[in-house]
């Protein structure tokens, strides 16, 4: 038995592992941060830009069929930094992609996507490395406002990232809302709080203040939510998007 002590690497590290201990090592000394460049991701995903919340390992955007995207712009608000506005025909077909960038490729990944009450083609679902989890239909207690969520992951003990992409309907109803991606390797207790939350007087502000940028478009709100969701939830990333249906 080695005593550990007096052991050194090359005792401990046979020559199986010692080109995979290097790769590591490598990433580790390069210390990306959210605001470095990056390495170019093996599956051609472009580079997250949108930097919302606590950095760009997450990117979502919206593309149509048909034109049904009018117009989009990427606009800057205090609180959130870049973020894309888009304005739709209504009843108009489209998607939504999401792209995950790890800049440490170590261990698997999960997305939970919330957005107003429209049509998802649960059919057309795509990924690169992540499956569908759940896609469902929520309605907050003594309301009538429904919104729908979309939750994804993948596993992997090494992996820079993935995509997925979903057809949708622009059918949320003419005005502005909101849809919001967080991305973390274990969401669980977020997605409990979250909808344990909602309209609790009280203690599920943040909650609520996430529907009402999902089901109205209110960026103060969702610049507040997430002032209180970075505080506690340390290491999730966030990208959003918003659409006009006019």
């Amino acid at each position: 038995m080695h005593n550990w002590y007096c052991t050194t690497i090359d005792e401990v590290i046979t020559t199986k592992w010692k080109g995979f201990v290097a790769v590591l090592l490598g990433l580790l000394m390069v210390g990306v941060t959210a605001g470095s460049a990056a390495a170019a991701p093996t599956h051609n995903q472009p580079a997250p830009q949108h930097n919302i919340g606590l950095g760009s390992v997450i990117m979502s955007w919206l593309g149509s069929y048909d034109n049904a995207i009018i117009s989009k712009n990427r606009e800057y608000h205090s609180g959130l930094e870049y973020i894309w506005h888009y304005k739709v025909r209504h009843n108009g077909r489209g998607w939504l992609h999401v792209s995950v960038f790890k800049y440490v490729p170590l261990f698997g990944y999960i997305t939970y996507t919330i957005l107003p009450d429209m049509t998802l083609y649960k059919d057309t679902f795509y990924g690169n490395h992540f499956k569908l989890k759940s896609i469902e239909t929520h309605k907050i207690p003594g309301t009538n406002i429904r919104f729908k969520t979309i939750e994804t992951s993948y596993s992997a003990w090494f992996s820079f990232g993935g995509w997925w992409g979903i057809d949708l309907k622009f059918d949320a109803g003419y005005g502005t809302h909101g849809i919001v991606t967080f991305g973390m390797s274990n969401l669980d207790n977020f997605i409990i709080g979250f909808l344990s939350k909602l309209s609790k007087v009280g203690d599920g502000k943040w909650a609520d203040k996430l529907i009402d940028f999902v089901s109205k478009g209110s960026l103060s709100s969702l610049a507040d939510a997430l002032s209180v969701i970075t505080a506690f939830a340390s290491g999730i990333n966030v990208d959003a998007v918003y659409f006009t249906e006019v």
